[in-house]
């Protein structure tokens, strides 16, 4: 590699960083298709066959083989992992199994269906979360996808083929591939495959061919899989090659660059890039080197409206700082894989001649011979345009000029005591080096003053004649030219360091400044915290204020900013108009430039988030960093913001699914409920009705308290119903007396006892009278819930015991049954509404349990269920906090 080419740090240290995260975790294997039926999933078994040849330890954790022969006898011989079992409603769900792959910890995992999404009850909710485990625990992990499902081609998918892809993985778990094998085939063997039943069996195959398996639709995805390969390819090239530190390029892939500066004819490089890099179809950089000249304001703006343009043609901007403009054109080209380089036709000046590097295109010439470098013609001037002689930038406070006066002063006082023992030769350089010291504490204008005011000093007082400004020997002359000239450039250069080590350290706060953006958005649980952290630091280094909008939860961009800041109606239009044009507008930009503001709309991945309002606090522009710096922020707050409003639309999907599920476990479990009771009262009341079938007292008798008990089954499940839907709108609210806690337990059971007949209650009070405020009719309604809970799991004619006593300053109520118990993964969930354990006998809506624990809570109490130790059953305890009742309450019951 030549001395010339040095990679960029940052890149290098970023592909280290990858390749060694690589080495320390799993390796990841897609086997890549168009779309269903290519031959993935046979293809990945064939792999793992040779695998298995070579005595790698491979395990099978899913393969669907969607019934195919040829597929089902590449499995014969593989250790395939059992899958779990998952209770989903009334349905059991088979998924693999994570926790057994993770004991095992084979070499070799096989994973199809990468983008499958996972039964609920699974660790995770996508099978590719599955795979990033275990690749974190180092296990390799072969795999396969269709491209429909990536993320970024998902929408092209469903442009193309009408049809909505819902299961996606996101392109970063692609990335970490280290290998993509494109399974390939052509549409017409693939329509030959479906219509002879390889792809899907039945009337799938016909409603297939008319949808999604038309040739044109095929030819698409083909091409969209082919150019998703070979962009991945040719990402992992760069990488390489940027570790290795090859030099390149490597003409895989045609890639353009332009050279864009502040000069008028920078445009047309521009657009003429941006044609060619059409008709190859391959992507374009934009690149400015900044060489550390101040430019005047009418070339700043020309440079920004190139930058802008170039943005809006779809170039890739890059901005690098460097005093070479050739050799930053080259390093650049090698770090990116350039193929091509546009620029325009350097003019030739009488000067150049002295110039033994030549033009910059013969600089490029000689340095990048593996590039390819245009020469675009430019538009001949009517008027030669005359050299344009910029001074340097001298300005600086009226301060500085006063210290660097004197400074000299200090310095011509030490001159004048050393002169006697050094001569006057001697103090030319003692002047000397207190300029080369000014250089590191000031800017160039002081410099040179400094410079002239010591040479105008050193002549007066120092150099024979005294006093004089004339130089009487040939030698004092040479020296003093010597000595301005020494001076002067050592200025200079000392001045161009400051001012490096300056930018230097500009770009190290700003990128402290954008690690500690990314940091806080990252960790932002709201829009409101990564807006104001977006705010924050752009205040901070630009000088401004910032004020942003979002949208509504319809699209639209909201008339105040998310702090409620004003906003008067010009802001208010400019950011409307920059939000529906999805452009930049304002101050310092082509649009409304009389606008005090620059507005910048917030491009999300998926459309536009919002819109930032920047505005400035001196009328300067802004330079080109700080512009970089504001677009990059701008950016950054857009994806936060995605990211946020794509966790809440997640929570509210989550929220409506849990919410349907609810809905639907009442709706089944109320109709049941409520249809058992009402066909056991009309059948009665029928029989009733017909003089033949009840002409009997003793018949009469029992469908009379058939209808009654019917009736008070379904009283209970209306009340319960009624008594939730009261605790969901806060309605309900315990009103609370002194009662005696033993009387509303009896009273209770005497009310419940026919719907209890087949269960003998044991009673234990150890506390009689026992006084609590409490709501007696809640009480009682939550009291019998837990027993009437008993009596349906307990078998018949088995006792269920009713223990009262006081624990500390806890009132203990225990209701404890002889039934099979309840799992312990299901303690927690008991008392969560419409919750019912799987394989739980028919009856009830799951709102007992749910209400008792809301009734209790109201009176500042507990509940919790356990297991018995003793024997099989289970034990609700419900504690109430107990109270010191009034006197005259104990002295009545005594």
């Amino acid at each position: 590699m030549s001395d010339e080419y040095r990679p960029n740090p940052d890149r290098l240290l970023e592909g280290v960083q990858k390749e060694e995260e690589a080495l320390n975790k799993g390796h990841l294997r897609i086997f890549f298709g168009m779309c269903p039926g290519v031959g993935k999933t046979y293809a990945m078994l064939k792999s793992a066959q040779e695998q298995i040849r070579q005595g790698t330890d491979l395990i099978v954790g899913v393969v669907e083989t969607h019934g195919r022969k040829e597929t089902e006898e590449l499995i014969l011989g593989l250790d395939v992992v059992p899958k779990i079992k998952i209770q989903y409603k009334d349905t059991v769900l088979e998924e693999m199994d994570l926790d057994a792959i993770l004991a095992r910890r084979p070499h070799l995992v096989l994973v199809d269906e990468l983008a499958h999404t996972n039964a609920p009850g699974s660790r995770h909710p996508k099978r590719y979360q599955d795979v990033l485990e275990m690749l974190d625990a180092g296990i390799n992990v072969y795999t396969t996808i269709n491209v429909q499902h990536i993320e970024s081609r998902s929408d092209l998918v469903q442009q193309i083929t009408g049809v909505r892809v819902f299961e996606r993985v996101p392109d970063s778990v692609v990335d970490r591939a280290q290998q993509i094998e494109l399974v390939d085939i052509s549409a017409q063997n693939l329509r030959k495959r479906l219509q002879e039943g390889k792809v899907y069996q039945g009337d799938r195959v016909a409603k297939a061919e008319e949808n999604f398996f038309k040739e044109a639709h095929l030819h698409a995805l083909r091409e969209l899989a082919l150019r998703y390969t070979a962009e991945k390819v040719d990402q992992d090239l760069q990488d390489h090659m940027l570790v290795q530190r090859v030099v390149g390029p490597w003409n895989t892939q045609e890639r353009l660059m332009v050279a864009v500066g502040h000069s008028p004819y920078s445009a047309r490089l521009i657009r003429t890039t941006r044609r060619m890099a059409y008709h190859l179809e391959a992507p374009w950089i934009a690149l400015y080197v900044d060489v550390g000249v101040q430019l005047d304001p009418a070339d700043e703006n020309m440079l920004h409206k190139n930058l802008a343009l170039a943005r809006e043609l779809g170039a890739e901007v890059v901005s690098v700082r460097d005093v070479d403009i050739a050799q930053a054109i080259q390093r650049t080209s090698h770090e990116r894989n350039v193929t091509q380089i546009i620029m325009g036709r350097p003019e030739r000046h009488w000067w150049n001649i002295f110039d033994r590097r030549g033009s910059l295109l013969d600089q490029l010439v000689q340095k990048s011979s593996s590039v390819d470098v245009h020469v675009i013609r430019q538009e001949e001037e009517k008027k030669k345009k005359a050299v344009r002689w910029t001074p340097p930038a001298l300005y600086a406070p009226g301060s500085a000029y006063w210290n660097t006066f004197w400074f000299v002063v200090g310095i011509t006082v030490i001159s004048e005591l050393v002169n006697p023992y050094l001569g006057y030769r001697a103090v030319g350089f003692i002047f000397l080096m207190g300029i080369l010291l000014m250089g590191f504490i000031t800017t160039l204008g002081p410099i040179l003053f400094a410079a002239t005011l010591s040479v105008l000093v050193w002549n007066f007082l120092f150099i024979p004649p005294l006093f004089t400004m004339r130089i009487s020997a040939a030698e004092d002359v040479m020296m003093c030219i010597a000595y301005f000239f020494v001076a002067l450039m050592g200025g200079f250069l000392t001045a161009k360091i400051r001012r490096r080590d300056r930018d230097l350290l500009q770009r190290d706060q700003f990128n402290r400044a954008l690690y500690e953006l990314v940091k806080d958005m990252s960790s932002s649980v709201t829009e409101t915290e990564a807006c104001l952290s977006a705010e924050q630091n752009l205040q901070t280094l630009l000088n401004g204020k910032v004020k942003i909008l979002l949208v509504d939860a319809l699209g639209k961009l909201e008339r105040k900013p998310y702090n409620t800041a004003k906003l008067n109606e010009k802001d208010l239009a400019l950011a409307l108009w920059s939000f529906e044009n999805k452009k930049k507008a304002g101050w310092r930009t082509d649009t409304l430039t009389e606008s005090r503001c620059l507005s910048l709309p917030l491009k999300g991945k998926n459309g536009l988030v919002g819109v930032l309002l920047f505005y400035p606090r001196k009328s300067q522009g802004l330079s080109l960093d700080q512009e970089n710096l504001m677009e990059t922020v701008a950016s950054q707050l857009a994806m936060s913001l995605e990211r946020l409003q794509l966790q809440k639309r997640l929570q509210d999907v989550k929220v409506l699914e849990a919410s349907e599920k609810l809905h639907q476990a009442l709706l089944n479990s109320v109709s049941h409920e409520l249809r058992t009771p009402l066909t056991a009262i009309i059948g009665s009341a029928s029989a009733l009705q017909d003089a033949k079938v009840s002409p009997t007292d003793g018949v009469r008798g029992e469908l009379i308290e058939a209808v009654i008990e019917s009736s008070r089954r379904l009283d209970q499940v209306v009340e319960n119903l009624l008594d939730m839907s009261r605790l969901n709108s806060g309605v309900l609210k315990p009103k609370k007396q002194w009662v005696d806690y033993v009387d509303v337990i009896e009273t209770m059971l005497v009310k419940i006892k026919p719907l209890i007949l087949s269960h003998q209650i044991v009673k234990k009070f150890e506390v009689d009278p026992c006084f609590l405020q409490m709501d007696e009719r809640l009480m009682e309604h939550a009291v019998s819930n837990l027993i009437i809970n008993a009596s349906r799991y307990a078998p018949d004619n088995t006792p269920i015991a009713v223990h009262l006593s006081r624990e500390g300053s806890w009132i203990r109520l225990k209701v404890i049954d002889e039934g099979p118990g309840i799992p312990t993964a299901n303690l927690e969930k008991i008392f969560e509404a419409f919750y019912r354990i799987p394989g739980s006998p028919t009856g009830g809506v799951g709102l007992g349990l749910a209400i008792v624990k809301a009734f209790v809570e109201a009176h500042g109490g507990k509940v919790y269920a356990r297991n018995r130790q003793d024997r099989s059953g289970a034990e609700f305890v419900i504690d109430l906090p107990f109270e010191t009742p009034p006197l005259a309450l104990t002295e009545d019951a005594t």
